[in-house]
């Protein structure tokens, strides 16, 4: 081992400088993995989010075979990510099932998800949305059974129907989840890999669009034998996702101390 002082910190910085000049993916890996993590994020985590509550909010109802429902939804959480990945590469073929679908509503639209730049970090943000809503539809479930029956009483008392019930008296009571939901999906947003990995290849697929840090992070430590710069990339890694959990913790007061 030799003390480099603080050189893997410039490689780190150097890659974010190429990146923000225009540089392709291949000589700023790191900019463009958290390029694409930033905007993978911004999709995953409000959708997987409001789909939990919606999947909560029926599950919650007293119908017919909701126990069966309640199975479906959760199902994929217990599915390895990896088994999901490889099932979904199949589905988003060109001729794939999702394109067949479709095109039952918009003839001709066929896009090549996995080998098109433009649509593949979609694709593994669906994947990711289908893979982790039920878990989370879970944790929103329990907070719902949680309120007290009294509460929508008085406001069935009062005339509210249930869509307003859900807006003034559900969604408000659910803050404390809504934020502890919201920052677990950051966490595990943005230290995005397994999808990647299997759904992009270790390249990050055509032109970088599936790259994520952590698998920089990865190729630093086991291709390019560089554990000094994946280590540095890791504490950024580190700082950020900090960060973010931390500016959350203060500003909305519910996270636990």
């Amino acid at each position: 081992m030799e003390f480099v002082g603080f050189k893997n910190y410039e490689v780190l910085f150097r890659d974010l400088a190429r990146g923000l000049s225009g540089a392709y993916y291949f000589l700023a890996p790191f900019y463009t993995g958290l390029r694409n993590i930033l905007l993978y994020t911004a999709i995953v985590v409000p959708t997987q989010t409001i789909l939990a509550i919606v999947l909560a909010a029926f599950a919650n109802q007293r119908i017919k075979g909701v126990q069966f429902y309640k199975v479906s939804y959760f199902l994929p959480a217990v599915t390895c990510p990896v088994i999901i990945a490889l099932i979904f590469v199949w589905l988003f073929m060109k001729n794939g099932f999702i394109n067949y679908m479709i095109q039952l509503f918009i003839p001709g639209f066929a896009p090549d998800w996995i080998n098109d730049r433009n649509y593949l970090l979609y694709a593994i943000a669906l994947v990711a949305i289908w893979g982790t809503s039920g878990h989370f539809m879970v944790s929103f479930l329990a907070a719902m059974q949680a309120i007290p029956r009294d509460v929508y009483e008085a406001a069935m008392l009062d005339g509210a129907g249930p869509i307003r019930r859900f807006i003034y008296i559900t969604l408000p009571l659910l803050k404390p989840m809504i934020v502890y939901v919201v920052v677990m999906g950051l966490i595990g947003a943005l230290q995005m890999f397994d999808l990647a990995w299997v759904m992009a290849g270790r390249s990050g697929g055509p032109g970088g669009a599936g790259y994520t840090m952590a698998l920089d992070i990865y190729n630093e430590a086991f291709i390019n034998l560089r554990p000094g710069v994946a280590a540095a990339k890791s504490i950024f890694l580190f700082a950020l996702i900090f960060s973010i959990t931390f500016i959350f913790q203060k500003k909305f007061k519910v996270m636990p101390r």
